[in-house]
């Protein structure tokens, strides 16, 4: 049997690839990609004087809860990693 070198066929010109439908699972992926890195920088705000007065109003509900019923050690470390992290 004779060695035959590769020949590859000239482009055929005039011929669209066939229509492949795209997954709509593929779609959906590819908008969230685009999306959810805008909704992070969109989320990334100071804080305003609306805020401000929600937590001071949240701190105030707060201390009259403790005031009756006051808080164990446990409660106290988990409320300061939470000032920590927040």
């Amino acid at each position: 049997m004779a060695f035959l070198p590769h020949c590859s066929a000239p482009p055929v010109t005039g011929r669209r690839a066939p229509y492949v439908k795209e997954n709509p699972m593929l779609r959906l992926l590819r908008a969230a990609a685009l999306v959810l890195p805008l909704v992070a920088v969109a989320a990334c705000h100071q804080e305003g004087p609306a805020e401000r007065a929600g937590k001071s109003l949240d701190n105030a509900g707060q201390s009259v809860k403790d005031a009756i019923d006051p808080p164990g050690p446990a409660e106290k470390a988990g409320r300061a990693i939470d000032r920590t992290v927040n």
